[in-house]
């Protein structure tokens, strides 16, 4: 099963820019992940477009304080991304 959650964006995780701080990009994950992912709290996309219209709605809205927060558990080293309900 192929599924996708998000996460922390690269360009912060890795390169440390803090314009990308709040932002987030897709991940794809494998089954093992996804436990990872339910005990985060992140949520999990059946398909690679559910996960990226969650991703512009999140990105879109950092500027204006998105709802969510970064847990502490990683998916591929980047903090997955939890949203307020």
């Amino acid at each position: 099963m192929t599924a996708f959650t998000l996460v922390r964006h690269s360009g912060y995780a890795v390169a440390g820019n803090p314009a990308l701080e709040s932002a987030v990009e897709v991940c794809e994950i494998t089954d093992h992940q996804a436990y990872t992912v339910r005990a985060a709290g992140g949520t999990i996309y059946p398909t690679r477009d559910a996960a990226h219209a969650a991703e512009a709605a999140v990105n879109t809205a950092v500027g204006s304080r998105a709802r969510g927060y970064f847990s502490s558990l990683r998916i591929a080293g980047a903090e997955i991304h939890v949203t307020d309900a």
